[in-house]
């Protein structure tokens, strides 16, 4: 269970995160038909294939941070897709200076990467 100041932190950040001023992008139209093909040509989440498993993609990811740069935020070669929950939990582990989650097989045992 998470401690009560690494919960807060975690919301402290959600809301800077949330305050940024190119937010506004993610409801361009441009945005939207960009992440609507994204997500036509490549349907399954890149990270959950690389562990073997079938999972519908929801979300299409920057590989390369933009942080507001528009070119490389528009830029079909920089996404991949991702399922939720490799994007909301690999991916924002690795923006905090973490890590992804390890790859386990059906046992539970961590698989070598």
């Amino acid at each position: 269970m998470k401690s009560e100041g690494k919960r807060l932190s975690n919301r402290e950040y959600d809301a800077r995160r949330r305050q940024r001023p190119w937010r506004k992008l993610y409801s361009t139209p441009q945005w939207r038909a960009l992440r609507a093909a994204q997500l036509a040509k490549e349907p399954l989440c890149n990270r959950c294939a690389d562990r073997g498993r079938v999972v519908a993609a929801t979300v299409a990811h920057h590989v390369k941070a933009h942080k507001g740069d528009e070119v490389l935020f528009f830029d079909a070669g920089n996404l991949a897709s991702l399922c939720a929950d490799c994007h909301d939990i690999d991916e924002q582990r690795i923006e905090r200076g973490g890590k992804a989650r390890q790859q386990v097989d059906e046992d539970g045992w961590p698989l070598e990467v």
